[in-house]
């Protein structure tokens, strides 16, 4: 072979070597770009849970607290005129209604389905009790929700420490 043709498959060589190096260059970039996209949004949605379960975890405390205020106040009405009144207090009647309105907000939020579906338990129970026509009713809902709320703090702490 003459030097021309030398020289033609050496610039054919290495033009295909460079085209593939650029080509599995701007590929393994892209493969890079678009892992670091998905894990961006991942820790962006661990956050996101993170914040809510906290969020959440206050919320929920002030409901029950709340909730458990309501019907102790039931209870000594009932205590001193022998009558079930399902009269909430005004000042607790807004507190319920907001704080109902924020615990279902925030459920709705939360991505473990086991753990919403306990939260919407929990909430449902209490509701029910601030509902209630009488005091057994009421009191079988307060005991409910009572028991659930100490499981489910447990479940959100758990939860919060596995988004860490």
């Amino acid at each position: 072979m003459d030097a021309m043709t030398w020289g033609f498959a050496g610039t054919l060589v290495g033009a295909t070597a460079s085209i593939a190096t650029t080509a599995m260059t701007n590929w393994i970039t892209y493969k890079i770009s678009k892992n670091t996209k998905i894990q961006d949004r991942e820790e962006r949605a661990r956050v996101f849970q993170r914040e809510t379960l906290l969020e959440l975890q206050i919320e929920i405390r002030k409901y029950i607290l709340t909730c458990s205020r309501s019907y102790r106040s039931k209870m000594k009405i009932y205590d001193l005129t022998c009558e079930w009144k399902e009269h909430i207090p005004e000042n607790l009647d807004e507190q319920l209604f907001e704080l109902n309105s924020k615990t279902s907000i925030l459920i709705q939020r939360v991505s473990n389905d086991k753990l919403r579906n306990k939260l919407d338990e929990l909430q449902t129970a209490a509701t029910k009790c601030n509902r209630s026509k009488n005091e057994c009713e009421a009191e079988t809902h307060y005991v409910a929700y009572s028991d659930i709320y100490e499981k489910l703090h447990e479940q959100l702490g758990y939860e919060l420490r596995s988004l860490y």
